[in-house]
């Protein structure tokens, strides 16, 4: 059965969800393999017009076979892995739809490549739906946001408010936002990130003295997805010393991609400052998001596991 008569009778969304990133994962590990299979039967045919005797063409021909094989094991085990991960972010968002409840065009997820994983999606979900937050607060806008409108709605309570320094992506969130009914439970904030001092650092960061000057409501969760990293070191540092002030009496924060090395040095600095928290990296998901309980409490993230 070819893979269009298989997704032929699943609902539209969940068609559209596989049809669109999967298949050309699978499609790119054959295409690997078939020019590694060329790269061998070309090889095979130069060796004779090399110079040296038969044994020793034949000697470097076996060297090199031995070289694509290892190649080719390499390239299939990394393949193999991240089809794993697709399919699994895949599966984990699968099981959300009937909660999230969306009518549209589902957000582009992890498993496309880009934007939170499935695994994570379904834990702030059900984190959501759980606390019941006031207020969610998130640096970087994209599907999670989708997610966080989706899960405020089903509550029946609540806003989230997401800052945003790329007008294109602020403009592809919004989109998303109204194709799925879900615009009145988040606020896009478009801000530029300009260069600021905290303490000995000189950062890039958003221009939020407006945006938080107005803002009465304190923050339940924070969620520190951007500044991109590959703006400059250090590069979401700013996060915790400049919304402390504003989060409230059992705030969560939770920090995407929690085992690179410069979130890992982030949280080190953060302990430097004169605010109570415990951490705990999240290893049971993709990319080990790090959770805080700021004040520390133990018994929260006891609670939360």
């Amino acid at each position: 059965m070819s893979s269009e008569a298989a997704l032929g009778g699943m609902p539209a969304r969940l068609r559209s969800l596989l049809a669109s990133g999967l298949p050309q994962l699978i499609a790119s590990v054959r295409e690997r393999s078939g020019s590694i299979d060329a790269a061998v039967q070309n090889r095979a045919v130069e060796s004779p017009a090399a110079g040296g005797t038969v044994e020793e063409q034949l000697s470097q021909l076996e060297k090199d076979v031995a070289s694509l094989r290892a190649l080719v094991i390499a390239q299939n085990e990394h393949a193999q892995r991240k089809l794993r991960a697709s399919l699994s972010s895949a599966v984990n968002l699968i099981s959300l739809l009937p909660h999230l409840k969306i009518d549209g065009v589902l957000p582009p997820f992890s498993h496309l490549g880009w934007e939170i994983t499935g695994e994570l999606a379904a834990f702030l979900f059900h984190l959501i739906r759980r606390r019941r937050p006031k207020l969610v607060f998130e640096l970087g806008s994209g599907s999670s946001t989708i997610l966080f409108a989706a899960a405020l709605r089903a509550n029946g309570m609540g806003r989230v408010i997401s800052v945003e320094h790329d007008p294109e992506h602020r403009r592809r969130t919004a989109q998303f936002l109204q194709d799925t009914e879900l615009s009145d439970w988040a606020a896009l904030v478009e801000t530029p990130l300009v260069e600021q001092r905290f303490g000995s650092l000189d950062l890039q960061w958003y221009d939020l003295d407006p945006l938080l000057r107005g803002m009465s409501e304190t923050i339940d969760i924070l969620f520190v997805d951007g500044p991109p990293g590959r703006i400059q070191p250090l590069s979401r540092y700013p996060a915790l010393p400049v919304l402390k002030p504003h989060l409230s009496e059992q705030a969560i924060v939770l920090v995407d991609d929690g085992r690179r090395d410069d979130e890992m040095r982030m949280v080190e600095l953060w302990r430097e400052l004169d605010i109570s928290f415990d951490v705990e990296p999240l290893s049971f998901l993709p990319r080990s998001p790090l959770l805080l309980t700021v004040p520390a409490n133990p018994n929260w993230i006891a609670e939360l596991r």
